[in-house]
């Protein structure tokens, strides 16, 4: 198996991976939507809110900013997130050592005097330094002259499989890198599919088709529909494919994806171990 970044920045990574099975890539696109913890507000105590927003849209608003987790990746990954979820429905608590890795508080107090005010995500403050929203021009909420608001937030650690708040990509798509093949003795130059074609992958060079980038096509196949002459024809490498990830902000793009492989290997250790205990009961 071979990877290659196509892109990479703080936003998002693009791997090309080329032998690779099609099932491992798509259980990484999964786990990175589901399965890696991150933190995000829960908790919302409206202490004032003489907004015109109501407060449950206002808390709803809240929990989706996402929050900056990188720099407590050790912190975050040393705790259950099942520990947490259950901690917020169940009256058995944990350890207060658990707890306190767990969550951490934030406030936002806004008012507006004599014009209109813009609150934004960048006013929440938070206890921790490391653990803050990921951008601050977020807009929550807009207070009227005289309005005001004051809030306690409770961020705690979750995972997507819980509630979309705690998925730390936005987007996690795994797409075929097509083989687009022209059959030169079949062509006749009339540039239909080059016309159609949305992402301008093929143009005209000397005297023929050419394909300028192969990783832009979304095999839509609307050059194969466009050429009568049947000279174009496209075929699926299930071999090659690309895996790209969107950061929502919480974690870098590669800590998404290598966290992702993680987890995914330890719960495949576990199934196996499971399954060779399981052998060896059975030869007993």
């Amino acid at each position: 198996m071979e990877l290659v970044i196509r892109e990479w920045n703080r936003e998002q990574i693009e791997l090309i991976a080329d032998g690779a099975p099609l099932p491992l890539l798509n259980a990484i696109r999964r786990y990175s939507l589901a399965k890696v913890p991150i933190y995000a507000i829960d908790e919302v105590m409206i202490i004032v809110n003489t907004s015109a927003m109501f407060d449950e849209i206002l808390a709803h608003r809240l929990g989706m900013v996402p929050l900056i987790s990188e720099e407590s990746l050790d912190r975050l990954m040393s705790i259950d997130p099942d520990i947490c979820a259950k901690c917020s429905e169940s009256t058995e608590k944990p350890s207060t050592e658990i707890c306190e890795k767990c969550y951490v508080h934030m406030i936002l107090e806004a008012e507006a005097d004599n014009s209109e005010v813009t609150v934004y995500s960048g006013n929440i403050k938070s206890e921790d330094p490391y653990i803050k929203p990921a951008y601050d021009n977020i807009p929550i909420v807009i207070l009227a002259p005289g309005q005001r608001i004051s809030l306690e937030l409770r961020a705690r650690v979750g995972r997507g499989l819980e509630h979309a708040k705690w998925s730390p990509s936005n987007v996690a798509i795994v797409r075929h890198i097509p083989n687009i093949s022209i059959d030169k003795s079949l062509c006749n130059l009339c540039g239909k599919c080059i016309d159609v074609c949305p992402k301008k992958v093929l143009s005209m060079g000397n005297k023929e088709v050419v394909v300028n980038n192969i990783y832009e096509c979304t095999i839509c196949r609307q050059c194969v529909y466009s050429c009568s002459l049947k000279a174009i024809n496209i075929l699926i490498d299930e071999n090659r494919n690309i895996l790209r990830i969107e950061s929502s902000g919480s974690l870098k793009p590669e800590t998404i994806v290598r966290i992702s492989a993680e987890i995914l290997l330890n719960e495949l250790n576990t199934i196996s171990k499971f399954v060779e205990q399981w052998k060896i009961g059975v030869d007993k």
